[in-house]
């Protein structure tokens, strides 16, 4: 492959300042795509102009409520099967399910509750795994690995928790038949 530096100039160069043709399309492309993204929200919002600040909070709202994996954490993953067509995609970690999103787009190529889990952690640096009922595992590369084991059981917790709750609520609605 040929070989340039950031400056554009060929030749001699620091090795972290060198680029292949290809990683330097692959930026452009993607810094085409940012400023058409950017673009659209600028076109979207000019339409707004009018707006007072508090009807402009409503409408921004309403556009974020409307993605899936609204209130969910996002992690960046890096998948180790060939699973899927891409493999850097976010794992969305949400109250009642996980989702697996391509990067920056709006739907999930899989969600899966978590009564489908059947168990999840790391079993090495960087590695996150997830059994899920009836499926292959999900192992990816992540270094946010903890934090998500760390979300994944605090909502598995809270649903575990709820569930008790009810269980114990119905339980005591019971009358004892004499």
């Amino acid at each position: 492959a040929v070989v340039s530096t950031q400056s554009g100039h060929y030749g001699r160069g620091k090795l972290k300042d060198l680029y292949t043709d290809t990683e330097r399309e692959d930026e452009l492309l993607m810094q085409e795509e940012v400023e058409k993204v950017k673009n659209t929200i600028n076109d979207y919002w000019k339409t707004k102009a009018g707006l007072s600040k508090g009807a402009a909070q409503q409408e921004l709202l309403k556009v974020t409520t409307r993605w899936l994996a609204f209130g969910y954490g996002i992690f960046d993953v890096l998948i180790i099967d060939n699973r899927f067509r891409e493999t850097e995609l976010w794992l969305a970690v949400g109250r009642n399910d996980i989702a697996i999103y391509p990067r920056q787009k709006s739907l999930p190529l899989e969600v899966h509750t978590y009564d489908s889990i059947i168990s999840f952690g790391a079993p090495q640096v960087n590695v996150f795994k997830i059994t899920i009922e009836g499926h292959a595992p999900l192992e990816m590369n992540t270094p946010e690995f903890l934090d998500i084991a760390r979300l994944m059981k605090t909502y598995i917790g809270i649903m575990v928790k709820m569930k008790k709750e009810k269980s114990t609520d119905c339980d005591s609605a019971l009358i004892p038949l004499l």
